[in-house]
């Protein structure tokens, strides 16, 4: 096994003690444009990351945000929308699309706050912000260290920033073997609000949450949680493998925000399931718990993923999870899942076909919640987000030669 299949623990060998340190506080904003308007995984990181930082002792820190009502050191920026037609007509004059204007216009809707706080660190997750943040920090000489969370699996590019969050270890090391600073980036797996013990639906309650939530009581349900896309989730992949499994084969919940190409996936799966074979829902993210925890398997058909937040969330139910043999997923399933090559015609079908009443065993059940909580949780991972937010002060990446190179007048 590579060191890439390695289910590894967060290392933080770059930063010394905070005890060493004679600073008493951080000043953070963390900055997420999307948040209260689109539920992506983005957004939730952000909104669980304010809320379980916010009263570190070591952190000041403040949520800035492109919507949204403001609340105690959290507030909204006016900015550009992508789906506004301004952001549409800058994106094809671009070659962009409306959510890297968004991105991109934060970064400068951000200034008027960077020079009112003057914080010391600015940690985000969308590219486009931290491009427009770099080009503005040289630009008007200021001296914030810049924080990405990578969890758009950008594999290069990372000179404009001080540190680079990597969420797996796959990821961490496919950008050193492509020649990234190994000062600049460190591993640390996205976190989780997450129940130390799990409270897994007996079959009655399972039959009675069905009922609740509009499902069959009398099938298997296989569900899938993501963007209703072709393109990267693969769900045409999904409906048309399920399609080849003989009747009664098991109920399709697909479980996501619409994108361009729903329409067209509604459309196969109606052809392929039937109109009592599947069912479309956008539900907020408090509503998806609930309907994993009515389900038997969850699926996860895309390719490629930074670290799968919806089948973490589903491994934290209990669920059996099925997904693409690649790196990412053996580090985000720990061997608790079933993997098979889904660029092959067939292969999901037959994982379908043995695992479609999924695995109900209490016992491993516990063990998948027992792995993504001790491996995913705040309660496991909060210190490490207060030492690398805390660490990246004063910092041009974690190189001393670094150092010397930002304090060179801007040209």
């Amino acid at each position: 096994m590579t060191e890439a299949q390695t289910i590894a623990r967060p290392v933080l060998e770059h930063q010394p003690a905070l005890s060493a340190r004679g600073l008493s506080q951080a000043r953070v904003l963390l900055a997420c444009s999307g948040l209260e308007r689109t539920p992506r995984g983005f957004e939730s990181f952000a909104r669980e990351c304010f809320d379980v930082l916010k009263d570190e002792p070591l952190l000041d820190l403040e949520l800035i945000k492109g919507s949204g009502a403001p609340g105690d050191r959290e507030r909204a920026v006016a900015s550009l929308k992508r789906d506004g037609s301004t952001a549409r007509i800058l994106g094809r004059l671009s070659g962009r699309n409306g959510l890297h204007v968004e991105q991109l216009a934060f970064a400068f809707s951000l200034q008027p706050t960077i020079l009112r706080r003057k914080p010391d660190v600015v940690y985000f997750s969308e590219w486009y912000t931290g491009v427009g943040l770099a080009l503005l920090r040289r630009l008007n000489r200021q001296s914030y260290a810049l924080v990405l969370s990578n969890g758009s699996m950008a594999a290069e590019g990372f000179e404009r920033f001080d540190r680079i969050h990597q969420h797996t270890a796959p990821a961490l090391d496919y950008v050193l073997a492509r020649g990234a600073d190994p000062c600049r980036h460190i591993l640390l797996p996205v976190a989780f609000r997450f129940a130390p013990s799990l409270d897994a639906p007996t079959l009655d309650e399972r039959q009675s949450l069905r009922s609740k939530l509009d499902l069959p009581r009398d099938r298997d349900i296989v569900i899938s949680v993501a963007a209703l896309n072709r393109h990267h989730k693969r769900l045409d992949y999904l409906i048309t493998e399920l399609a080849q499994l003989p009747e009664p084969r098991p109920f399709l919940l697909l479980v996501g925000q619409p994108e361009d190409e729903t329409d067209g996936l509604r459309q196969l799966a109606q052809e392929l399931l039937g109109e009592e074979g599947h069912s479309f829902r956008s539900v907020p993210s408090a509503q998806v718990p609930p309907l994993l925890r009515a389900s038997d398997v969850f699926v996860l058909p895309s390719l490629a993923e930074g670290l799968p937040r919806a089948m973490v969330e589903a491994q934290a139910q209990g669920l059996l999870c099925l997904a693409h043999d690649y790196p990412v997923a053996h580090y985000a399933l720990g061997g608790h899942g079933r993997l098979a090559d889904f660029t092959q015609p067939g292969a999901l079908a037959g994982l379908l076909s043995a695992n479609s009443a999924g695995d109900h065993d209490p016992h491993r059940a516990r063990q998948r919640h027992c792995f993504v909580y001790e491996s995913f949780s705040w309660d496991s991972l909060r210190p490490q987000y207060v030492d690398m937010l805390y660490g990246a002060v004063g910092r041009v990446g974690f190189c001393p030669d670094a150092q010397a190179a930002a304090d060179q007048p801007a040209r």
